[in-house]
């Protein structure tokens, strides 16, 4: 597999994006979050499968991330657990696929802190709609350090994916299994 530098993205970035573009694309198909938050009759729900996606996530890769240098996972931890996503889970919590290794729980944790750069733009488009539920302030649990917070992640992604080919190859098995889990979690078929 050879990698390359693209448009100012890393070639590990450009590597999982490239490997994971279909499966997003289906999950953003299947689930409108938008639409979802912004029905008060779907809202409880819905929050209570993002709780559920980011605290089963913690709870697999916690032990393996904060040892990774550079990547600060008790900060990005507590950001996560703030408000809304701190409350008891209601679903099950022991969803989230355990790494094999920690390549793979880079993986994994590209796809949850990717879901904070698309909480950003649904909780803007809420707000454009006129709602300002504070429950909703966990789409954006990092506010104005949100670029700085995905560039460290990056770079982290990066060092560690240039550390070989199977280090590479085991990160994007993370990131494949992680939009599986997050579709599965997210659009209700894990209850």
């Amino acid at each position: 597999m050879r990698i390359e530098k693209s448009a100012g993205r890393t070639p590990v970035l450009s590597v999982l994006r490239q490997a994971t573009g279909e499966l997003h694309r289906r999950l953003e198909e299947r689930f409108d979050a938008v639409a979802a938050l912004a029905d008060p009759s779907r809202r409880a729900a819905t929050i209570r499968r993002y709780q559920t996606f980011h605290r089963s996530a913690d709870q697999a890769l916690s032990g393996i991330l904060q040892e990774v240098e550079g990547l600060d996972y008790d900060r990005r931890r507590r950001a996560w657990q703030q408000g809304t996503l701190a409350d008891p889970p209601i679903l099950p919590s022991a969803v989230f696929p355990e790494p094999v290794d920690k390549h793979e729980a880079l993986g994994l944790f590209y796809v949850v802190e990717g879901s904070s750069l698309g909480g950003r733009i649904i909780l803007r488009e809420l707000q454009n709609r006129g709602i300002t539920d504070p429950e909703l302030y966990f789409l954006d649990p990092y506010g104005a350090e949100a670029g700085a917070m995905w560039r460290s992640l990056v770079e982290v992604l990066a060092r560690e994916g240039a550390r070989g080919k199977e280090s590479l190859a085991s990160m994007t098995r993370g990131a494949l299994r992680g939009f599986d889990v997050a579709e599965r979690i997210l659009c209700g078929e894990l209850s």
